[in-house]
């Protein structure tokens, strides 16, 4: 009877832990699209969610000045076109119709790399050639 018991439990346990979901880490392209929307938010409070929290540069960017001087906020809405992921690197053209300054487009590429629970986080970023986060 002691052994059918042990038996049950097992096997109680083993369904138990069958129909748990577990939450799927964040691709490359969620990081993305995450980080975008913040840098599109009137809070950019919560960009540094998307960073890789290991980077030398990350203490900085948690404050909203960083994102300020690349991205002038103002009511500017940013996109990406012709996003393409290589490897670990993610490039694309940001655009602004309401900032002058990108309104041709201008490259930003994306470094990415993984926190401790394999989401996708990024590591570095290049605008126009400049690496300003690293």
């Amino acid at each position: 009877m002691k052994k059918l018991s042990i038996v049950l439990a097992v096997l109680t346990l083993a369904l138990l832990f069958s129909t748990c979901k577990t939450d799927n880490p964040t691709t490359i392209d969620e990081c993305i699209s995450n980080f975008m929307s913040d840098i599109n938010s009137s809070d950019r409070s919560g960009v540094y969610k998307n960073l890789d929290s290991t980077a030398g540069m990350y203490a900085g960017a948690v404050a909203e000045t960083l994102w300020n001087t690349y991205f002038p906020k103002s009511g500017i809405t940013y996109t990406l076109s012709n996003q393409s992921t290589s490897g670990s690197t993610v490039s694309a053209t940001l655009t602004s119709t309401t900032y002058f300054t990108y309104s041709a487009g201008v490259p930003l590429s994306f470094g990415m790399g993984e926190d401790s629970n394999k989401n996708a986080v990024i590591s570095t970023i290049s605008l126009n050639g400049t690496k300003f986060f690293y």
